[in-house]
């Protein structure tokens, strides 16, 4: 097992990530670009204007050569669809308004965007069929109620499939199911009544994101100390520290689980890397006993609570090792996240790469931006290189608006 784990390892590590392929593509095709810039003028200048000609011809080609990748399969992580994500600390990066999302969602349908569902993927990837170079599936993690009161309803007006990604221990008890604009609360997260009623949407697919959501420590290192401000960033210390239900954490006034004033260790994923126990480091047995026992408690809760059993495993953070891949395999899952490439036909089938979405492409919000930025996102992910000419520079602008907007105490409106 150990060393079919290693050779697993190696098979993915060796996989082209997607940054890096960007960096050789970009870098080459710029190159080229600079070479047909070259011939023309040295024809322009005079002399033998053919020969010259042709070599911008050709540093075209090369150039284009070098910007197409091979086909790949854009699958989009979103994570809040709300109008007040307030309450979840990390909302700049990880919600979208509806409005955004909608925007995105008009999008879908034309040239090179074709939505397709995870088992879609999964099944043709397996079967190995080239992906065509349009297609995109949607991704939606840890089970936020916002996601049933507005994204749900838009991916049903679009006709678009999705599949949704939830943590056990952060599914809200009761069977009421609650609606937009009718829910005066939109924070939280969903429960089982409406889950199962999304699953019955066509094309909504239901999948699990583990059972807690876990951080754990792999240190005696501090590297904080909880204070009123920040506790709520470090929620995982109140995840760990809590066990059974946790999906009203956020609505304590102070920490429920770990003290202001208590050290922070340095973390890592529990289901991803061996954690600190008792002063000491765990062994690789205790780690595959950790898998093991989430990802089957997973399997059977899907079966009680959903009457089926899951295909695609999503690990939180996108982090996991080779134990985490084989377990997942020795259980049935056909599929599992964590991918750092495109979805191309010469990667591992089942691993799925994702690209996080988020909003205020360029630092506020603007709908004709969002769409261009999602239009460029996705195509760049599916192989076309040229569209991160457009990708950079909005991305540079994102983060220097919002770094201004931090320094000076502006609102992310």
């Amino acid at each position: 097992a150990a060393a079919t784990d290693r050779a697993e390892s190696t098979a993915e590590a060796g996989t082209v990530t997607r940054k890096q392929e960007r960096k050789r593509r970009f870098g080459a095709g710029v190159l080229a670009l600079l070479a047909a810039l070259g011939c023309l003028w040295a024809a322009s200048a005079g002399g033998a204007a053919l020969w010259w000609l042709a070599g911008v011809a050709a540093a075209l080609i090369l150039m284009h050569k070098a910007m197409i990748g091979p086909p790949g399969v854009a699958v989009l992580t979103y994570h809040s669809v709300s109008p007040d994500p307030g309450w979840l600390p990390w909302s700049q990066e990880t919600a979208v308004s509806p409005e955004t999302f909608a925007a995105h969602c008009s999008m879908i349908g034309a040239p090179g965007l074709l939505a397709i569902t995870s088992d879609e993927l999964v099944r043709m990837r397996a079967a190995g069929e080239r992906p065509r170079g349009d297609e995109i599936v949607l991704h939606f993690d840890d089970g936020y109620l916002d996601i049933w009161l507005y994204a749900a309803p838009i991916l049903e007006r679009h006709g678009i499939p999705a599949s949704f990604f939830v943590s056990l221990d952060f599914v809200e008890p009761g069977a009421l199911i609650r609606t937009a604009p009718d829910a005066r609360d939109v924070s939280g997260y969903m429960n089982w009544a409406e889950i199962a009623a999304m699953q019955k949407v066509r094309g909504l697919e239901i999948e699990p994101h583990g059972v807690d959501h876990a951080r754990i420590p792999v240190s005696e290192r501090a590297i904080d100390r909880l204070t009123e401000a920040n506790w709520r960033k470090h929620a995982w210390l109140q995840w760990h520290g809590t066990s059974g239900p946790k999906h009203d954490w956020y609505r304590s006034d102070a920490p429920p689980a770990v003290p202001i004033g208590s050290p922070v260790p340095e973390s890592g994923l529990a289901l991803a890397v061996r954690g600190w126990v008792n002063g000491r480091r765990e062994d690789v047995s205790e780690l595959e006993e950790r898998l093991r026992e989430q990802l089957t408690l997973c399997q059977t809760v899907f079966a009680q609570r959903l009457g089926m059993m899951p295909r695609i495993f999503c690990w939180p953070e996108n982090k996991v090792g080779a134990e985490g891949r084989r377990i997942a395999r020795e259980l049935g899952f056909a599929a599992t996240t964590g991918g750092k490439g495109r979805n191309r036909a010469d990667e591992p089938v089942d691993v799925i790469s994702r690209l996080h979405m988020g909003d205020r492409a360029l630092g506020f919000r603007w709908l004709a931006a969002e769409r261009l930025h999602f239009r460029a996102a996705v195509r760049l992910a599916q192989g076309n290189h040229y569209y991160y000419a457009l990708i950079a520079p909005m991305n540079l602008c994102r983060k220097l608006v919002f770094a201004w907007r931090k320094r000076f105490g502006k609102p992310f409106a």
